[in-house]
């Protein structure tokens, strides 16, 4: 197993690609030694393709449990009582206060995410107020989480400073029905396309321990090759209560981070972030198992109904891991950023 493995690293790092079936042969690596190459070899396919500086992003829940969508994992969903904070969408002023607290923290990128399946006419002019507050008043790089959009609407939010959107295909189209029911996988897929055609950079991943399969994750990993993603951010399950998989029993630790070392295989290129449930479910050990076998970020400062690290612990284990911070202060012996790239 071991030459099978040198063997898929070389041919990635010549350029080439693996087949699913070669990465379910990878899936099925149980000793230590063995996974121990698999995760040295999805680090050096990283250090080949990514650069050396982390990739950090925050987000702001901006508007807050309203949405009619019933994804079993999300405490959001008006299906569910789980008692999370119901708002409406947060004032332009008030995002841009969250923007600048992370790009005081040397955070490259800010996303702006809301609940539910579209935002109406005035809820999109105040996004779009918003994209053009933060243009003017931060150097951050721009996403949004926004739902469902159209050409014109992709258009007016790319203008405003929009570049990258995010749009979770979660998992498998095999296990989807197991999650939701209230939209397609076709559905997801297509706003996948509709936002590659439309010249948006695109930011998907999945959840990983939410009752599916090795074979699964595999699948999933591999419905997202078409659309040459940007970012692919890593979720675990943190089951939330209220919700239908509160008592999902946790998948393992050294399963999730092979599990993330063969999507570093099968997605060279892509940004690899650890988001939401990797504290809970990886700890400090194993979240620097995963950055030194395919992962290259982390999503910081919480996410959108949970509290993450506290940021220099995050900033530590990067540190640890090999990664450079750029601007990030806390860690910066100069202040002006001694030309360093942001």
């Amino acid at each position: 197993m071991k030459a099978f493995v040198q063997e898929l690293t070389s041919r990635v790092l010549a350029g080439g690609t693996i087949t699913a079936a070669e990465a379910l042969r990878l899936s099925s690596i149980q000793d230590s030694p063995t996974i121990d190459l698999l995760l040295s070899s999805a680090h050096e396919i990283t250090t080949r393709f990514r650069p050396s500086q982390a990739d950090l992003c925050s987000l702001v829940n901006a508007k807050s449990y309203l949405c009619s969508e019933d994804c079993g994992f999300c405490s959001q969903s008006s299906h569910y009582k789980t008692g999370v904070k119901r708002y409406p969408l947060m004032s332009p002023e008030a995002i841009l206060e969250e923007a600048k607290k992370s790009e005081a923290n040397g955070v490259q990128s800010f996303c702006v995410v809301t609940s539910g399946e579209t935002l109406n006419d005035a809820e999109f002019e105040q996004v779009l107020a918003t994209f053009r507050l933060l243009s003017e008043k931060t150097h951050l790089r721009l996403d949004g989480s926004l739902g469902n959009l159209t050409t014109e609407q992709i258009r007016k939010l790319r203008a405003a400073g929009m570049r990258r959107f995010n749009h979770n295909l979660q998992c498998s189209r095999e296990f989807y029905p197991e999650i939701v029911s209230t939209h397609t996988y076709d559905e997801r897929m297509e706003t996948l396309k509709f936002l590659k055609e439309n010249g948006v950079e695109v930011c998907s991943g999945g959840i990983f321990g939410m009752g599916e399969t090795a074979e699964d994750r595999i699948r999933l990993a591999f419905e997202l090759v078409s659309y040459e993603l940007h970012c692919l951010p890593i979720n675990v399950l943190n089951p939330r209560p209220g919700t239908p998989l509160e008592g999902r029993s946790a998948i393992s630790p050294e399963e999730i981070v092979k599990t993330i070392a063969i999507f570093r295989f099968i997605h060279p290129r892509a940004n690899i972030k650890l988001a939401g449930g990797r504290e809970l479910n990886l700890g400090v050990y194993f979240q620097e198992k995963a950055l030194r076998g395919g992962a290259n970020g982390f999503v910081v400062g919480g996410y959108l109904t949970t509290a993450g690290n506290p940021l220099q612990e995050d900033i530590g284990m990067l540190l640890r891991s090999g990664f450079s911070l750029g601007n990030a202060p806390e860690h910066n012996p100069c202040p002006t950023g001694c030309g360093q790239s942001q």
